[in-house]
């Protein structure tokens, strides 16, 4: 009788020994089959990355007049600063400001209780950015003054972004016009800055003049691009600088 119980005992024992295998081998491969986490979705649908996590090209310093800094766009990531930025796969700095050119500061209390900088006396915001890139713009503004120290100011811009950020790729576009009359010292500020960003061993890009004599492409009575000017703009600079040579 107690031998027929303990045969019992070892029985149920080996029973419940391979349920619990087979359970165990089945919650296995049921983890090994699920398919890995999705991305987490933006409203849009689309995938987005963690905020926390840092562009991996690094950034894009933009410095330049109120084209650049893109107050006529209907929404910053329509300006063509950023539309170069996404291009390029870099994170965009913008140090665009209104009336301002390589000479040329803004007007008193343009930037708070001060003028905003000229080009030349913006290069230390530029490099305490730490950009990989910086795309330099503009120059329109400084129509019209002398020509020496138009020059000369466009020469220490581009020379003094080369000393402080010698690693960096720095790209001059030409000065860009608008509706207005074309002046006649603008081709030689554009050869002025080619010049320059030859001896800075910058790489000048030529986009021509995308928004001259283009009025679908302007804000109404303004001297700015709208949004389709500024994607005409975006791709003139992306054109350009498929066209450079690498290394």
């Amino acid at each position: 009788m107690n031998r027929r119980l303990e045969n019992g005992a070892l029985a149920g024992l080996l029973v419940l020994t391979l349920v619990l295998v087979g359970f165990s081998l089945r919650s296995r491969d049921a983890t090994s089959d699920a398919p890995p986490a999705a991305p987490r979705q933006s409203a849009s649908g689309s995938p987005t990355a963690s905020p926390s996590r840092p562009a991996a090209g690094g950034s894009v310093v933009f410095l330049g007049d109120s084209v650049a800094e893109g107050k006529s766009a209907t929404a910053q990531n329509k300006r063509w600063t950023a539309l170069v930025a996404t291009h390029l796969g870099l994170t965009e700095v913008n140090l665009g400001h209104a009336r301002t050119g390589y000479l040329r500061a803004g007007p008193d209390g343009s930037c708070g209780d001060r003028a905003c900088p000229n080009f030349q006396n913006s290069v230390q915001a530029v490099v305490e950015a730490k950009p990989t890139t910086v795309v330099v713009s503009g120059g329109g503004n400084d129509t019209g003054m002398g020509e020496q120290e138009v020059a000369a100011a466009v020469s220490n811009t581009l020379t003094s972004l080369r000393a402080a950020l010698p690693e960096a790729t720095i790209y001059v576009v030409n000065p860009w016009w608008d509706l207005r009359p074309v002046p006649d010292d603008l081709a030689p500020l554009t050869e002025t800055v080619q010049e320059a960003s030859k001896k800075a061993t910058a790489t000048f890009l030529d986009t021509q003049q995308p928004l001259v004599g283009q009025p679908d492409l302007m804000v109404d009575g303004s001297t700015n691009p709208n949004d389709a000017g500024h994607s005409a703009l975006a791709r003139a600079v992306i054109a350009s600088i498929g066209q450079t040579p690498s290394g």
